[in-house]
């Protein structure tokens, strides 16, 4: 008996899955999944994992946002794919994105329109690492997500810094090679 290939986002979501630190359970992805707003069992998540059941857009975005998967690496993964339920499942998942960032109080000092799908994910997967956290004050999370935020916007400025003056210096030597 033959039996179909899993499919290339249900692979990416497994692999994903399997290699966070610490590897997040089927059950606690599955929660995660229902947390955001799509209903998920782990029969669930485990019957696309696996490619029995191929999973519509929505649930495909949400388990990418569990697992870390930005939208434009499932968006190349369905063009290359041919795969027209993952390339709108990356778009919802942009749209997830977005939404959440610009309704994350502690994102209020960000500009989320004009910062890239990944790094929102990276720093909303912060926030809730954060929040996750046990043992820990609601003051001292507060204090943690400032500090997060904060740091991103001093990395990101500081780039900034160094490309302005390379782009100065660069200038500066070709007036000086010009005639």
């Amino acid at each position: 008996m033959a039996t179909n290939p899993v499919p290339p986002e249900a692979q990416l979501i497994r692999e994903r899955r399997k290699d966070r630190l610490p590897p997040l359970s089927v059950r606690d992805a599955a929660a995660a999944a229902t947390a955001a707003g799509v209903s998920m069992s782990e029969a669930g998540w485990r019957s696309i994992e696996s490619g029995r059941y191929d999973g519509p857009p929505d649930k495909i975005a949400i388990m990418s946002a569990v697992v870390g998967i930005a939208p434009d690496e499932l968006a190349d993964l369905g063009r290359r794919a041919k795969r027209a339920n993952v390339t709108e499942a990356a778009s919802l998942l942009e749209s997830h994105l977005r939404r959440r960032a610009a309704a994350e109080p502690s994102m209020a000092a960000i500009n989320t329109e004009s910062v890239p799908e990944r790094v929102l994910q990276m720093i909303l997967e912060g926030i809730d690492d954060i929040r996750a956290a046990e043992g820990l004050t609601n003051a001292q999370k507060s204090s943690l997500e400032q500090s997060l935020i904060q740091a991103v916007t001093q990395s990101v400025s500081g780039q900034i810094v160094q490309i302005r003056t390379t782009l100065e210096i660069l200038e500066e030597k070709s007036r000086q090679r010009s005639p």
